[in-house]
């Protein structure tokens, strides 16, 4: 892996973790790290540094989850109860073969692409919040 690839997933990680911000398996809020439901062996970078396919879980939950798995199942199971559609993408992914990416790595593209993600996931948790403008009127 080179520096920017590095970079990429460093930074992937910390905006999955911002997301989440606990482990989507006991609640912990202490050592997080941020896991690739589809695994990374699958070499296709459009998937790995996708957001939706990432989740937070504590030191001791995160281990590899092979397909099928107990584990797997419960963390689907989590991200359903959040959120529907993620959920189905993932399924979705799990369910195709294993194939990978066509296109070249580009750092810069999967920097605006996880920059996109993170401003979405900022809107959303400023909605959340009962915050209905920018003016910091509450509902």
């Amino acid at each position: 892996m080179n520096n920017a690839e590095k970079i990429c997933r460093e930074l992937w990680a910390k905006i999955v973790k911002h997301r989440d911000r606990w482990c989507l398996l006991c609640g912990a809020t202490d050592n997080l790290e941020a896991h690739h439901l589809i695994p990374k062996a699958q070499g296709n970078w459009t998937i790995i540094y996708d957001i939706d396919f990432g989740v937070t879980l504590c030191k001791e939950h995160h281990v590899d989850t092979p397909r099928g798995s107990d584990l797997l199942e419960k963390l689907i199971i989590r991200v359903r109860a959040k959120n529907e559609d993620r959920a189905e993408k993932i399924l979705n992914q799990l369910n195709k073969p294993i194939s990978p990416c066509p296109i070249k790595f580009e750092a810069v593209l999967v920097k605006r692409i996880l920059r996109s993600q993170y401003e979405k996931i900022c809107e959303n948790a400023w909605m959340d919040d009962g915050i209905e403008s920018g003016y910091g009127e509450a509902r």
